[in-house]
C-alpha cells in the first residue's frame, strides 16, 4: 500500500515565501523618484559624468571603477564592489560604510527607499 503526499501546503507556503522575499520588495519606479535627489551629481547614463561619477551599471561592478571619466577619492578606489549589501551600507551611512570618501550624502534611514535606489540602479 503506498502513501500519497499531500504537497499543497508545501507549496502553498513556498508561494507565500516568494512573495515576501527582498526582491519583491523592490520597486524600481519608486527607486527612480527616490534617486531624484542623487540626480543633482549622478546621472545613471553611461559616461554621463557631473560633480559624481555616472551610475549606470553600477552594479556589481569594483567600487571606485564605473566612471572613467570621474577622478575618485583613495577611500572609494579601496572600497569593495557594489554589491546589494555594500549599496545598502552605503546609502544608510556612507561615511561609515567607505570611511574618507569625498562625497557629500545624507545617509538614507528609510529601508524600503534604499531597496527601491539599489533596484532603479540594478535597472539601469
Amino acid at each position: 500500500m503506498s502513501k500519497r503526499l499531500n504537497f499543497k501546503p508545501l507549496a502553498g507556503a513556498l508561494i507565500l515565501v516568494a512573495c515576501v522575499t527582498p526582491a519583491q520588495a523592490q520597486d524600481a519606479v519608486a527607486g527612480k523618484k527616490a534617486f531624484g535627489a542623487c540626480m543633482s551629481c549622478h546621472s545613471v547614463k553611461p559616461s554621463a559624468t557631473g560633480i559624481g561619477p555616472s551610475l549606470a551599471g553600477v552594479v556589481g561592478k569594483k567600487a571606485g571603477t564605473n566612471d572613467a571619466k570621474f577622478k575618485y577619492s583613495a577611500a572609494m578606489k579601496a572600497a569593495p564592489a557594489w554589491s546589494e549589501a555594500q549599496l545598502d551600507r552605503f546609502l544608510s551611512d556612507p561615511k561609515a560604510a567607505v570611511p574618507g570618501n569625498t562625497m557629500a550624502m545624507a545617509p538614507t534611514k528609510d529601508a524600503k527607499k534604499r531597496a527601491d535606489i539599489i533596484a532603479y540602479l540594478k535597472a539601469n
